[in-house]
């Protein structure tokens, strides 16, 4: 619903909250018995509640669309368009649980208390990255609208802008992760030596914070500007194609303290990548139209 931006919002935060209190146990990640289910049970009140309330909004406050089936029309040039982008999306969204089930495997080979900190970590990092990708899906309309009107100087604008966004954020989570690391695991476990194994994995993992804003803006943008495929590509690199051999071969040499180098490396090799294909797909054409326009 175009213009409710507020309500919007609502919905994310109300979703998030009710994963976040159902699935967090304070010292342990899981617990067996009756609650061994609770992030699946989480996943699914969180979603009917939040469309619960998009409904509500929907009904009851009033907003300039109306939907209904007499205005489904299939376009098969505008389906193509939309699967073009979609499915790219789709696949951004499955490569991390991809990644996230190739380290569990490969870090449980070491100790299950590793498998422990990944997971802490990825709970951690969701609210960094989050962050980052809530400023991602606001910038989106904005470069498609201005790149179809021809406003080059004003995609590179709210590009650069948002990139230096990103940047302030992922520099806060590299603060915290080197100020506060023992308070930030110390929210999952309570084991000292896990807690020792998290502060390490944190100090390396953050020390790609800031980088990986780079391959994370372009990420969105190529979206936002309709090339999916290029985006995917970065995707593939962040999670795959360098992550997933980076840690494999450093934890040949480092144990499981190279999957931490793992996550490092690969943020600055992927920001690389991801700067230089923008560059070629997005700056380049922007520079050349703005040179015919005058």
């Amino acid at each position: 619903m175009p213009g409710v931006t507020k309500e919007q919002i609502a919905k994310a935060k109300e979703w998030d909250l009710l994963s976040y209190l159902q699935t967090y146990e304070p010292h342990e990640l899981k617990r067996c018995g009756p609650h061994e289910y609770c992030t699946a049970y989480a996943t699914g009140i969180g979603q009917c509640v939040t469309l619960a309330a998009y409904l509500l909004f929907y009904f009851f406050r009033p907003n300039s669309i109306r939907l209904s089936f007499k205005y489904i029309q299939l376009d098969s040039a505008l389906i193509r368009k939309i699967y073009a982008i979609g499915i790219s999306a789709t696949l951004n969204l499955a490569l991390p649980s991809l990644l996230i089930s190739i380290l569990n495997g490969l870090l449980a080979g070491f100790s299950e208390k590793y498998v422990l900190v990944l997971g802490v970590y990825y709970k951690l990092q969701t609210f960094i990255y989050l962050t980052a990708n809530g400023i991602i899906q606001g910038i989106r309309p904005l470069l498609g609208y201005n790149f179809g009107a021809g406003e080059s100087m004003r995609v590179k604008k709210i590009f650069y802008t948002s990139l230096i966004m990103n940047v302030g954020i992922m520099a806060v989570g590299t603060a915290l992760s080197w100020m506060m690391p023992e308070t930030l695991i110390g929210l999952f476990t309570d084991q000292p030596e896990t807690i020792k194994i998290g502060v390490l994995a944190l100090h390396i993992i953050s020390l790609g914070f800031i980088i990986s804003a780079v391959s994370i803006t372009c990420s969105g943008a190529l979206e936002g500007l309709g090339k999916g495929a290029q985006s995917l590509i970065i995707s593939l690199l962040r999670y795959v194609i360098v992550m997933i051999p980076a840690s494999y071969g450093l934890s040949k040499f480092l144990g499981a303290d190279g999957v931490w180098y793992g996550f490092c490396i690969t943020e600055f090799v992927t920001a690389g990548f991801a700067a230089l294909i923008f560059w070629r797909q997005i700056l380049c054409r922007l520079r050349q139209s703005h040179t015919l326009s005058n």
